[in-house]
């Protein structure tokens, strides 16, 4: 398992940015030293794995706390991220290679689940959702969704809990042993800047930061899927839970019920406490209904629109809270950029832009591209102010701006990710389930385009799985059977879509 060679080829893709652990060893110097380190770390593995022993130092975390959100001054509001030693984590991401690749081929792992997985993103899990949700809505019927939020899940997880839950997996022998020194005997301490508290132990817990860490809080909580009923549907991203079910008469809220009372059970056999001030309910379509919803007695609010996994959604999926908090968020980092930044070169200040204010308005857009013009306008309105103040650019027109930029349109921009978004699933290159009806057709010659179906509502119509077929389907031959996503890119940027645009700019 922990081959020379492998070994160095971990060293080697090393970021020289990682912070280095208690033990003083830097990323860069180890990446530097990839060739002549190999051999010496290999012996070591080896030897830690069969005697199923860690060095003390690899079980001591200097814990950075990361601001989530709300005030910098409640320490309720930081995740603690835990800076371990660089040799342990090459260690711990050879046994998760060799540990995820069992559970994949024996499908361990709940197929609901899409955090810390490959081919799996907050984006695959809410196009599955959003799809879910929008056929529903096009069926006229209600959907009621209920947010789970768990009190600090990653440190209440039972270290001894966990282990009968690997073993339970066939994960045995050395390996169990191995895991459990990882977990037993930490200690950890909390720097900020320069200073560092005193040290304390760590009785549970999974440690954030470490690489082995997020996998095995995956297994702890994998088979929370199986306490529902059929037809109750839960999607989980690492601790964030969210059940839902189509609501077309009382007994189906009353399943609901009865699943958040099965939760409530699995969590206290499994020692995790839900944070019920902070679950919700969201209710989508006419909300003919309105049940009420409780977890050990207390009732859950009612919200009109909840933001989940960064992306707020509303009741009739029309997204417009979103436009509204990245459109501020993206103009308040546009004007920090032109205020702070002493260069006024228009390229780098516009790679500025592209690196801290564009990802803030193309975060996981397949999911909420816009098609009104006063939205996709609002939205474009962020770019074309910000380039509009570059030195020399006031006076000329924002197409000519762009091209002397080399740039495109947002609208353009989230078309094509659209597009490869849709190229991804087809090809199987993310895991959503099937969301398109294709046909090959002979005439065609193999080509194959996808069925356009019939959409009653809007958030239908306008949803990822119907939005761009359209697009798709006009793309050339060659297009459509790139042999790969580089491919596919390279092909989209010779491609015309003034036909598909609102803006007609490039």
């Amino acid at each position: 398992m922990f081959t020379p060679n492998a070994v160095e080829q971990k060293l080697r893709k090393l970021k020289v940015t990682s912070s280095a652990g208690p033990d003083g060893l830097q990323a860069l110097l180890l990446k530097n030293l990839a060739h002549e380190l190999a051999r010496p770390f290999s012996v070591l593995f080896t030897i830690s794995y069969d005697l199923s022993l860690l060095p003390d130092i690899w079980r001591v975390a200097l814990v950075s706390p990361i601001l989530k959100k709300g005030l910098s001054s409640d320490v309720s509001n930081y995740r603690p991220i835990s800076l371990t030693c660089i040799a342990c984590k090459i260690m711990e991401s050879i046994i998760r290679d060799q540990l995820m690749s069992y559970l994949l081929r024996n499908k361990l792992i709940t197929k609901q689940q899409h955090g810390f997985l490959s081919r799996h993103s907050t984006c695959s899990q809410l196009i599955e959702c959003i799809d879910d949700w929008s056929l529903s809505i096009n069926s006229r019927q209600n959907v009621d969704v209920i947010y789970i939020d768990f009190s600090k899940a990653f440190d209440c997880v039972i270290h001894s809990k966990l282990l009968a839950k690997l073993a339970s997996y066939g994960i045995c022998g050395k390996l169990l042993l191995w895991i459990q020194n990882f977990l037993s005997g930490r200690s950890q301490a909390v720097k900020v800047g320069r200073y560092v508290s005193s040290f304390s132990d760590v009785l549970s817990g999974v440690p954030q930061g470490s690489v082995l860490g997020p996998l095995l809080f995956l297994l702890f909580i994998n088979d929370i899927t199986d306490i529902f009923g059929e037809n109750l549907t839960v999607k989980l991203y690492a601790d964030d839970v969210k059940i839902y079910s189509v609501i077309d008469h009382d007994g189906r809220a009353a399943e609901l019920q009865q699943g958040l009372a099965d939760l409530f059970h699995w969590c206290t056999k499994w020692q995790m406490k839900i944070n019920v001030q902070k679950c919700s309910v969201l209710t989508l379509g006419r909300a003919c209904f309105n049940h009420l919803y409780s977890i050990d007695n207390e009732s859950l609010p009612r919200v009109k629109s909840v933001k989940d996994l960064g992306v707020h959604v509303d009741s009739n999926l029309r997204f417009s809270s979103h436009y509204d908090d990245i459109v501020a968020k993206a103009h308040q980092r546009a004007a920090l950029i032109l205020r702070c930044f002493e260069c006024r070169e228009p390229l780098l200040l516009f790679r500025a832009f592209s690196v801290y204010v564009r990802p803030i308005l193309e975060y996981c857009s397949p999911v909420w591209n816009p098609v009104y013009i006063g939205d996709i306008k609002r939205i474009e309105a962020v770019q074309r102010r910000f380039t509009k103040k570059l030195s020399g650019y006031r006076h000329i027109s924002y197409d000519t701006r762009l091209r002397l930029l080399r740039a495109e349109s947002l609208e353009l921009r989230r078309l094509k990710l659209d597009l490869i978004m849709m190229y991804k699933i087809l090809h199987g290159l993310v895991a959503v389930d099937t969301l398109f009806n294709v046909r090959l057709d002979v005439i065609t010659r193999g080509d194959c385009k996808i069925l356009k179906p019939h959409c009653n509502v809007n958030s239908r119509a306008h949803s990822f799985a119907c939005r761009q077929l359209n697009c798709w389907n006009s793309l050339p031959n060659d297009v459509r059977n790139a042999s790969s996503v580089f491919v596919f890119k390279r092909l989209l940027s010779k491609c015309d879509f003034t036909d598909f645009t609102v803006l007609h700019v490039s």
